[in-house]
C-alpha cells in the first residue's frame, strides 16, 4: 500500500517555538486552515485509509481530511509524538539553559537519548516503525497517517539511511507537510 505521512497544522506551541512532544495542544486557526489546503492536496492522491494519533492537532487536522475525502479517521497510538518529558512547553533556548548537560546529550545523539521523563527516538521508533510498516504490506489503494514532525523525522531517518541527526540537517517537516513513503518493490 502507499503510505503517505502528514505533519498536523500549527498550534500557539508551534508558533511560539515551544516544545511540544505528547503534550494535548490544539490547532490554532492558522492550523485550522493548513489542515484544509493539506485536504486539497491529498485529495488527488487516491488515500482510502486515515489514521491519526490520538493527540487532538493531528487528530483535528486527520477529521478536517477526512471529511474532505469522506474518509473516516481511525486513531492510531503508535503514531503518538516523541514524549519529550520535562522538556515539554519549553522552546529549545530555554532547554538549552535550564538542562545544558542534558542537552548537549541530546544534541550529541538525539536517537539513543531520551529527555528527562521522556523517550528516545529509538524508543519511538519502536512503536512507529512497525505500524507504517504493516500499513506498507497491507493490500488497498493508499493510507494517510497524520502526525508529528519527530515521528516523519524518525521515519523518513530510517527509511532513507540517515542518523535522527542528520535529519535534523537535510529535513524541513513545517506544519502541514506531506511526504510519501518509498515503494516497498
Amino acid at each position: 500500500m502507499r503510505v503517505l505521512l502528514a505533519r498536523h497544522g500549527q498550534t500557539d506551541w508551534n508558533a511560539a517555538a515551544k516544545i511540544q512532544g505528547a503534550s494535548d495542544v490544539p490547532l490554532n486557526a492558522r492550523g485550522r486552515e493548513q489542515a484544509r489546503s493539506l485536504a486539497e492536496r491529498v485529495r488527488r492522491e487516491r488515500v482510502g485509509a486515515i489514521y491519526s494519533s490520538p493527540l487532538s492537532r493531528a487528530r483535528e487536522t486527520a477529521e478536517i481530511i477526512g471529511k474532505t475525502l469522506g474518509v473516516n479517521v481511525i486513531t492510531a497510538p503508535e503514531l503518538t509524538e516523541l514524549s519529550f518529558g520535562d522538556w515539554e512547553g519549553c522552546t529549545w533556548e530555554e532547554i538549552g539553559e535550564r538542562w545544558p548537560k542534558q542537552f548537549a546529550l541530546y544534541a550529541e545523539d538525539r536517537e539513543r537519548y531520551a529527555p528527562p521523563n521522556g523517550e528516545s527516538y529509538a524508543g519511538m521508533l519502536s512503536r512507529a516503525w512497525p505500524f507504517v510498516e504493516r500499513l506498507r504490506r497491507a493490500p488497498g489503494r493508499g493510507a494517510l497517517c497524520v502526525c508529528h514532525s519527530a515521528v516523519m523525522r524518525g521515519i523518513i531517518a530510517r527509511e532513507d539511511g540517515l542518523t535522527v541527526n542528520e535529519s535534523y540537517i537535510r529535513l524541513k517537516l513545517p506544519n502541514g507537510s506531506l511526504v510519501e513513503l518509498k515503494s516497498l518493490v
